[in-house]
């Protein structure tokens, strides 16, 4: 490696500034409802919280909020997130803000860890133009205050990294078992964003050990104690989502979703939405043509282990999760994060030693700064974009319904909804137990929905987009055409309420 291993004993004022700066960002809407981008998955995070809360015991599984009054469970990943947010919840008695909170908190923890890493990879130059994007980088923005456990998984990825450069520095038991530890804790999270680190690790093992690693105790526990965790946790979770709304009742068929099938890989159009989440949600405008200039130089010149196997670990995570993932949901792009700020820090102080650049360093300096922070403006604005219509929804069946009345909810107003049926927002706004009606649902809940229901709250669907985002929605072909609703009619309902964004149907009563 070439920078030095030893840490300084304080850390460098620019990070003070950029902490502070990056926390007083992700406070911004910390306030508001979640109901921005992402809404389904922070209201399932939600949702599952509360109920953790509301039930008795230490328990991991929650109740599903969108299968109406029949009892349920679902278990999406290991809930420590969950508990985190629990905790914070015991302070500020309000469940939205908390979540948030403790995604701030997690990404200031994770933002310090980095710092840690970088030392072993760049300059203080570098890393200060590093940091800049880290903070300001759309999706590190949203994601860094999302009630998602997202922040939790990028603090387990770099503090893995980190003790795995530790590891590699001097191979003590200890650092080992840490290592391990957060990795598997890591594993049990969120497999895909984190299994792809293992890369580094296991090159670094292989580079200071070489074939004798093999033989070693230490890693053949180590690896038969993560695989048996990770069949038993596997197992755990097929006993738990057994019921059809409940995610699926195997384990191996949905890590065969998020794998996607082999010629997938050979699609223009998955590959295409990967560089856009990259170009747009991380490195808005410029900052991607310097990431790329930052490659570059690295290929040709600096070369540092760390940052190689941690791109080649990207490599392998594209190349790996190629289903439900990467390809499909923003998020998942986080974990690109990190090394393309530090490729962005080598391209900046690249072009910066330049004699031009030299003479005219203030201006160059700001110029630089404004043409990473200006562009992400209008992608910050456009996550925190909030869902109006579905919001007034479930604020109407919570004002002017009764606790018991149960709620047939048609989402017509959002593409990415009207065939996922695993929508918790009306149950969890709402309070009331509610049936999502879609083509997915499964036939006995859309029985019992017409049967039981009192109310069928319907949202209107919404102006198509228009603009970028228009012309982006027609090529990833993600328009849904909504349902008609004129089957509750025939299905003993009556309209009840007409508003701009939503219809509420009463059940005729004899």
């Amino acid at each position: 490696m070439a920078r030095s291993t030893v840490i300084p004993p304080k850390l460098e004022r620019s990070f003070w500034l950029f902490l502070l700066v990056g926390i007083a960002v992700r406070c911004v809407a910390i306030s508001q409802p979640l109901i921005d981008a992402h809404l389904l998955r922070q209201c399932q995070t939600a949702a599952a919280t509360e109920s953790l809360i509301n039930q008795p015991g230490f328990n991991l599984s929650s109740s599903v909020p969108w299968s109406g009054d029949i009892a349920d469970r679902y278990l999406q990943e290991l809930p420590l997130y969950n508990y985190l947010v629990i905790g914070v919840y015991r302070v500020i008695g309000n469940l939205d803000e908390s979540g948030k909170v403790t995604s701030i908190l997690l990404w200031a923890v994770s933002f310090l860890c980095l710092q840690f890493i970088w030392r072993r990879l760049l300059d203080q130059e570098q890393t200060n133009w590093a940091n800049l994007l880290f903070v300001v980088a759309p999706l590190g923005v949203f994601f860094g205050q999302a009630f998602m456990p997202e922040m939790l998984v990028q603090l387990l990825a770099f503090s893995f990294v980190l003790l795995a450069i530790r590891y590699y520095e001097a191979s003590t038991l200890t650092r080992w078992i840490s290592c391990v530890a957060v990795g598997l804790t890591g594993t049990l999270v969120k497999l895909p964003e984190i299994g792809h680190l293992y890369v580094i690790l296991i090159a670094l093992v292989f580079s200071r050990e070489g074939c004798k690693a093999l033989l070693r105790p230490r890693y053949l526990i180590a690896a038969a104690l993560t695989i048996v965790a990770l069949k038993v946790w596997g197992n755990y979770a097929d006993t738990v989502n057994v019921g059809p709304l409940s995610f699926g009742s195997s384990q191996e068929k949905l890590l065969h979703t998020y794998i996607g099938t082999w010629g997938s890989r050979f699609h223009f159009l998955p590959w295409a939405m990967v560089g856009l989440y990259l170009t747009v949600f991380i490195a808005s405008g410029p900052a991607a043509l310097i990431i790329g200039y930052g490659l570059l130089i690295f290929l040709r010149r600096q070369r540092e282990k760390i940052l190689g196997l941690w791109l080649l670990s990207l490599l392998v995570f594209y190349l790996l999760w190629f289903g439900f993932t990467a390809t499909n949901q923003s998020y998942y792009n986080l974990p690109t994060l990190a090394p393309l700020c530090a490729l962005f820090g080598i391209g900046v102080r690249e072009l910066f030693s330049s004699q031009y650049f030299i003479r005219w360093r203030r201006a160059a300096t700001i110029g630089a700064a404004l043409l990473v922070i200006l562009p992400a403006i209008p992608v910050w604005q456009y996550l925190f974009r909030q869902d109006r219509q579905i919001f007034a929804a479930a604020q109407w069946v919570r004002a002017n319904t009764q606790p018991g009345d149960l709620i047939l909810f048609r989402p017509n107003n959002r593409s990415e909804m009207i065939d996922y049926p695993f929508n918790p927002i009306i149950t969890y706004y709402g309070k009331r137990p509610t049936f999502v009606w879609t083509r997915y649902t499964p036939e006995p809940y859309r029985k019992a929905a017409l049967e039981r229901a009192s109310y069928a709250v319907v949202t209107l669907p919404a102006p198509a987009a228009s603009g970028v985002l228009g012309l982006v929605n027609r090529f990833r072909h993600f328009y849904r055409p909504p349902e008609p609703t004129d089957w509750l009619e025939t299905s003993g309902f009556r309209i009840f309420v007409r508003q701009n964004d939503f219809l509420v149907y009463a059940r005729n009563r004899p």
